[in-house]
């Protein structure tokens, strides 16, 4: 059963990480995140391993790949001016269906980011594999900055839509209709789903489209999908008017209800 073959190699890919790295002194930490520390786990699901070093992140890479099996596609993801934390996305040979590992290293220095990754209502509790140095340390979010951070980002995007409407509206007028589709879909309907990723998932608002169906109830996963579909110019008209008044109910809703952490 292609679900059972994927258990056993995770099981066994993990464990063979940790035993060839743990004595390595260079590799301080390494825990388990993604699926495994929100616990939603499948037959689909990758791994998501983590590490902590005491060296460049160059060569923790460089050691964590010496122990992997056979690469047979290694994928650095660009940089990211805000975080420390760096990625790399490996496939292996002869492994299950759906497999890749996505490996994050980060520096031992890097507090913040460290932080940042251990924010358990983000992230889910790590799952760790060893830590001799007791540095990963899972906390809750301080609730009243984050409060902050959501009550600034729904003043810049109530403050936006009206423009991203624009922004559809002329190539329609234009006959562009390519160009009108990218910017319902990159502008309005991206919006939209972080403005109801700040009613039912306030502490992932902006995930943007992953998780939606774990995430969203049911009605609002629909629309959703509905806004989703290719159109005719004058059906996308017809969007943009329901995708505004969609708009409009989420944020009197979240005005009225207030933003609710739990």
């Amino acid at each position: 059963m292609p679900g059972g073959d994927l258990s056993s190699y995770r099981a066994t890919y993990i464990k063979n990480q940790i035993d060839a790295l743990r004595d390595t002194p260079e590799i301080i930490a390494l825990w388990e995140a993604g699926s495994a520390a929100t616990g939603t786990t499948d037959e689909y699901s990758d791994i998501d391993l983590m590490a902590l070093c005491s060296c460049s992140t160059d060569k923790a890479f460089a050691l964590i790949e010496a122990v992997m099996p056979p690469i047979t596609h290694r994928y650095i993801e660009p940089s990211n001016s805000g975080s420390d934390l760096k990625h790399r996305i490996y496939f292996h040979e002869k492994a299950p269906k759906h497999f890749f590992a996505d490996v994050g290293v980060l520096s031992q220095d890097s507090e913040e980011s460290l932080k940042e990754l251990m924010a358990v209502e983000r992230h889910g509790t790590p799952i760790v594999h060893f830590d001799d140095k007791r540095l990963i340390k899972p906390h809750p979010i301080d609730k009243t900055n984050w409060r902050l951070k959501l009550e600034t980002r729904l003043k810049e995007l109530e403050a936006s839509f009206p423009i991203y409407v624009i922004q559809v509206l002329k190539p329609l007028d234009r006959h562009q209709c390519t160009e009108a589709f990218a910017f319902f879909y990159h502008g309005l309907l991206r919006k939209l789903v972080e403005l109801m990723g700040i009613r039912f998932r306030p502490y992932r608002y902006d995930f943007e489209l992953r998780y939606l169906e774990r995430d969203f109830p049911q009605k609002e996963q629909d629309a959703i999908h509905e806004y989703m579909k290719y159109v005719d110019p004058g059906d996308l008209r017809q969007k943009v008017a329901s995708i505004e008044n969609e708009i409009k109910d989420n944020l009197d809703i979240i005005k009225k209800q207030g933003i609710q952490l739990g």
